[in-house]
């Protein structure tokens, strides 16, 4: 929906990608208030620089861009709040814990559901979002699946 200076009134892609990270929050919720079902495994994708992640500094030095972590076996005090989870792990048999704003998701998967979610990598000028130009692949245009095209 645009206006009649063509300034779009409604973002749709924004909302949608609001709602996909949505669906992350009440999975790791469920797996927080029960646990996490036989079979199941989540591997989470996050942007290590993203304003309020928290990881030991090793960490940040070991993966200063994007981190993948495993939630499976091993996990302890899984915390899922309104704009972050924050989950205990090992690393090299040492506890660390993670602290994961959900805007800082780039993948969120469970393969054992075959499901998979893609999100575009977010940026914070002054505590306003704007997406990357490269991560404009992400979006689906419905007119080029119209008939007729």
């Amino acid at each position: 929906m645009v206006d009649k200076n063509k300034n779009i009134l409604i973002h749709y892609d924004l909302l949608t990608i609001s709602a996909l990270r949505n669906v992350v929050k009440e999975v790791l919720k469920n797996v927080s208030d029960n646990k996490l079902p036989e079979n199941h495994q989540f591997y989470i994708t996050f942007d290590t620089k993203f304003e309020n992640v928290k990881l030991p500094s090793i960490l940040k030095e070991k993966y200063p861009n994007e981190m993948t972590i495993v939630i499976e076996h091993s996990f302890w005090e899984l915390n899922v709040q309104d704009n972050f989870f924050s989950i205990i792990l090992t690393f090299n048999n040492i506890k660390s814990k993670l602290t994961i704003p959900y805007k800082s998701l780039l993948v969120f998967s469970d393969p054992y559901a075959n499901f998979h979610l893609k999100f575009p990598k977010l940026e914070y000028n002054k505590n306003t979002i704007n997406k990357t130009d490269k991560n404009k692949e992400n979006i689906i245009n419905f007119k080029d699946f119209k008939k007729g095209k």
